[in-house]
């Protein structure tokens, strides 16, 4: 929240705030070039966490963009250790903080270009570049594309390359949706048959040989069944009633699909 003077509200003290953020963001670049990568995000963290208590407290209008800067240098800082590290995806959450606040940060948006080139996200890759190309990036955006040594014709032929990257994800994305769907589902029915198994084998209900018709007469008798009844009638929780549940629906209509005729055959 940003206040002017003379209101008589107590403010901010951002010149004091500053002076321990900027001891940390100081320490923080000198561990980063002594290669001490993880006392560098300390020590940033630590600046971070400073600014963080000012957040939603009445400030001077003339020092919110004094803290918010601050803020994206922090995270931008952060992001290229953990560039550096290779811990591609938590920088790019780093850096997205940093440009959440300026978008049109260079350094940031370089950054996580190279970050989601790293993760094959083609699509985030591209929409950096493109960013970094805008008009009102003309002049920051420029010089830290010509710092990488990206020429006019690079710079297209990276534009061309991703765009390339992208299409062949889409495509293979799209050829390959069935099966992927059928893993997903095949690795969710498993999950749900273990969770079963635990719950039977802690309620005591393993062995039941009665037990999945029950369930399966309960799911589909007319109006169905709560998991209130489910649990009274087995003395279990709700939560476990829940799964037994769950599992008893999924079973039912795999042996709709596939014409089993009885609960056991699951």
């Amino acid at each position: 929240m940003a206040s002017d003077e003379g209101e008589g509200t107590a403010v901010v003290n951002v010149r004091h705030l500053m002076t321990y953020v900027d001891e940390q963001r100081e320490a923080g670049n000198t561990a980063y070039k002594a290669g001490k990568h993880s006392e560098a995000l300390a020590a940033w963290q630590l600046g971070l966490d400073a600014l963080a208590q000012a957040e939603g407290r009445p400030m001077r209008t003339m020092d919110v963009p004094i803290v918010q800067q601050a803020n994206v240098t922090l995270h931008s800082n952060r992001g290229q250790a953990l560039l550096t590290m290779q811990f591609w995806r938590r920088a790019v959450v780093e850096l997205s903080e940093a440009l959440k606040i300026d978008t049109a940060n260079a350094k940031a948006l370089w950054r996580r270009y190279k970050c989601h080139k790293q993760l094959k996200d083609w699509s985030a890759a591209e929409a950096d570049l493109e960013a970094l190309l805008a008009p009102e990036l003309q002049q920051e955006g420029a010089k830290v594309l010509a710092d990488a040594g990206l020429s006019a014709e690079k710079i297209a032929a990276e534009r061309n390359e991703l765009r390339q990257k992208r299409f062949e994800a889409e495509r293979e994305a799209e050829e390959t949706f069935e099966d992927r769907a059928e893993d997903a589902a095949a690795k969710s029915i498993e999950q749900l048959r273990m969770q079963f198994q635990e719950v039977t084998q802690r309620n005591g209900l393993h062995g039941n040989t009665e037990l999945s018709a029950e369930l399966a007469d309960m799911i589909t008798r007319p109006g169905g069944v709560s998991v209130e009844h489910v649990a009274n009638t087995y003395q279990i929780d709700d939560d476990d009633a829940e799964i037994l549940m769950k599992w008893a629906q999924k079973a039912c209509q795999i042996r709709d699909t596939i014409g089993y005729q009885s609960m056991d055959a699951i």
